[in-house]
């Protein structure tokens, strides 16, 4: 039996999982929900959400594949096991998971194409000099050459993937992740010079408060944690079954929420003073991204220079995150099938792009929105029930404290069991309820 592969330290942890997190639900998706929920009022709700409850679930997540040694597919059923039950309903549940994470990919191949479409364009100047952008964009987003460029999205993600764990997604993220802050800190800065950039900041600063004392405005702000940190049951459990005893999980967790967290308000000092200096829409979806920017690149010197640097980061940040989603499919076939990784991703590549030629073509919003308000948090909330609630107290304590060289409080059991779990069941409630 050949030896389980993994990551090569607590660092190949902390890559991975913040590159899958790190993604367009950062730079795309974080902007636009402070631009639609009043600023900072929008930024404080997530800030609260992601060093609180988003840890503890990134904790318990990872610590359910590091427990188990497996993928969503078969964690949960082994925690079941562990408390001699059937472990049926647990496999069930894993594979909700993994079919979430599979669909998350699924739309994720759409945009991802997008993206790669316009990084080319602005190399070759085809973006760059296009006279209209709602043109450019209404071209690269129609169905023409749709299959082609899915094709080529996938492959990208194919050729880490064939490396394997340690020197595929471990390597990528490493490369990257580095490369997304440094891209994105130039973009930041350069646009902090535009010529009434200080409208954007001032509608940072100046928050309409109405809207932190609105329900809904915390169960987006919970819907995106989950999103952007990949918190959905699987992904972090699947890196999880990669990591060493000997790493520090709650330490990893600590860095890899900073790292998201950070990357998203930075993304947001990005583009709302960029948003504002040109007049642009806060929410006009997704053509901030790929009409809006566009055009203010084209106003400003060097230009195409600074579009292709953004894309490139939107590239960087789509693939690390893409490969995490699809690695959990990747995964639990060759559990559940004992088939060889290259099948496996052959059979994975090729069920995305068709799922996604047939389905997400023409209804990304409605993907997103019912991966981000529901699908997501009920495998997140599941997920810290398996955990917290049915992993016996002792073991969960000392999985977490595995690698640890300090003593984990007893209060990471009761903050996962009731401030987590309760949180998501009531913003869930209210997300099915459609409180506006």
């Amino acid at each position: 039996m050949s030896v389980k592969k993994s990551f090569s330290s607590k660092w190949g942890l902390i890559f991975a999982a913040a590159g899958t997190a790190i993604g367009l639900g950062n730079i795309w998706l974080f902007p636009y929900r402070v631009g639609e929920r009043g600023g900072a009022a929008f930024i404080i709700p997530y800030v609260v959400c992601a060093i609180t409850l988003g840890l503890i679930a990134l904790i318990g997540e990872v610590c359910v594949g590091r427990l188990t040694g497996g993928g969503p597919a078969i964690a949960f059923q082994k925690i079941l096991q562990l408390r001699n039950k059937n472990g049926t309903i647990g496999q069930a549940f894993g594979w909700i998971c993994v079919l979430v994470a599979f669909l998350q990919a699924v739309g994720y191949t759409l945009v991802f194409s997008w993206v790669i479409r316009f990084t080319l364009g602005s190399l070759t100047g085809a973006a760059f000099n296009a006279i209209n952008s709602n043109q450019y964009y209404a071209a690269i987003s129609s169905n023409e050459h749709v299959t082609f460029w899915m094709i080529i999205t996938l492959l990208t993600a194919v050729l880490t993937l064939i490396g394997g764990v340690r020197y595929g997604i471990e390597k990528c993220c490493a490369i990257m992740l580095p490369a997304i802050f440094i891209l994105i800190t130039i973009l930041a800065i350069r646009v902090a010079f535009l010529p009434n950039a200080s409208a954007g900041y001032k509608y940072l600063f100046s928050p309409d408060w109405s809207y932190i004392f609105d329900a809904r405005t915390w169960m987006i702000a919970l819907g995106q944690v989950f999103y952007s940190l990949s918190l959905r049951g699987s992904t972090m459990v699947t890196y999880g079954s990669y990591t060493p005893k000997t790493s520090d999980i709650l330490v990893s967790a600590k860095y890899i929420v900073f790292s998201d967290t950070f990357i998203s308000i930075l993304g947001t000092f990005m583009i709302i003073p960029a948003i504002f200096a040109f007049g642009k829409d806060l929410n006009s979806g997704p053509a901030l991204l790929f009409i809006a920017l566009p055009d203010i690149f084209k106003a400003i010197p060097l230009g195409q220079a600074f579009m292709f640097a953004f894309f490139l980061a939107m590239f960087f940040a789509a693939l690390t995150s893409f490969i995490g989603q699809l690695e959990v499919v990747v995964q639990a076939l060759q559990e559940k099938f004992k088939l060889p990784r290259l099948l496996a991703i052959f059979l994975v590549s090729t069920a995305t792009i068709l799922v996604c030629r047939i389905f997400a073509v023409g209804h990304i919003s409605k993907v997103i929105d019912l991966l981000s308000l529901h699908l997501i948090p009920l495998c997140a909330l599941g997920g810290a029930i398996f955990f917290f609630w049915i992993v016996p107290k002792h073991l969960a304590l000392q999985e977490v404290q595995s690698g640890c060289p300090k003593p984990v409080g007893k209060w990471i059991i009761p903050m996962g069991r009731y401030a987590l779990c309760c949180m998501v069941i009531f913003v869930y409630i209210l997300s099915v309820s459609h409180v506006k």
